[in-house]
């Protein structure tokens, strides 16, 4: 009896876990079936293939502003050449008269699409450190002398589309004598760029006698030290954002020159647009 007893026992333990077992098999095939929980819609998005960014190209014709970079002192060698070669964007060179290489920077700044104006020495107020270009004008000349001087140098750099001041600080505050040179610069149709040297009545003067005008806004290299021509730049871009445009001057020097070939295309990502002077005056 004890023994049938004992069988009677496993055969019901049997049933048990038989039945345990089925239960457990049910609840998990209704779980595989069940809408995916917080967890699995998680990592349902993670698997999720991510779309890239596209960046919207800016409006035809938008821009932050206008910067027009002028490059004055060519004339005396051709050593930053091949850095000129390297800057696709428009410049502006202003080349001193009669000089050595004068001529063969106009055919370069032609052959390159770059704008050419002859950087014209005027009187400065006298400092002991600075030596005159030869054939100067200062303004105690004869009007004849005046005009012998300018053709000369007008007709040393051809293909020019402007004139711009080298020196001048004296010169530009005479209304005398920058009339004589604004009218043979109207015979001639080219523009004056004004260095902005100190006063100056040229402004006023060009208006008057109908002579398209504008003067530079910001000297980029009175320093040869990267970190300083770079904050030039900036400041210049920032009067550019401003103002809608904006003229910077900057010097036929290696220096000026690498961080121009650095900075320039930037500035142009950045939605700026770089322009020749004649595209500014008024």
């Amino acid at each position: 009896m004890v023994k049938a007893g004992r069988q009677e026992n496993y055969i019901r333990i049997f049933y048990i876990l038989v039945s345990i077992i089925i239960v457990e098999s049910a609840l998990l095939m209704a779980s595989c079936q069940r809408e995916p929980g917080v967890k699995e819609k998680v990592i349902a998005r993670e698997k999720k293939p991510v779309e890239a960014k596209v960046e919207k190209p800016a409006r035809p014709g938008t821009y932050q502003g206008r910067i027009a970079i002028v490059l004055d002192d060519w004339g005396y060698s051709l050593n930053n050449a091949e850095t000129l070669k390297e800057i696709k964007e428009p410049l502006t060179l202003a080349i001193l008269p009669r000089r050595a290489y004068s001529g063969a920077i106009s055919q370069l700044a032609l052959e390159l699409k770059k704008e050419a104006i002859l950087h014209l020495p005027l009187e400065p107020r006298r400092q002991p450190q600075y030596r005159l270009e030869p054939d100067t004008i200062v303004s105690s000349m004869p009007r004849k002398e005046v005009v012998r001087i300018l053709e000369a140098d007008i007709k040393s750099v051809p293909g020019i589309k402007g004139v711009s001041n080298h020196m001048g600080s004296l010169a530009t505050e005479n209304d005398k004598l920058m009339t004589i040179i604004f009218a043979e610069l109207k015979k001639r149709g080219l523009y004056f760029l004004d260095s902005f040297t100190g006063k100056t009545v040229c402004k006023k003067l060009s208006g008057s006698m109908g002579i398209p005008y504008a003067r530079r806004h910001v000297f980029l290299d009175n320093k040869l030290d990267r970190k300083y021509i770079v904050g030039q730049i900036e400041t210049l871009a920032k009067i550019s954002a401003q103002e809608g445009a904006a003229i910077g001057i900057g010097h036929d020097r290696e220096k000026t020159m690498e961080v121009l070939a650095e900075c320039m295309p930037d500035l142009r990502k950045r939605g700026f647009k770089f322009v020749y002077v004649s595209e500014l005056v008024k």
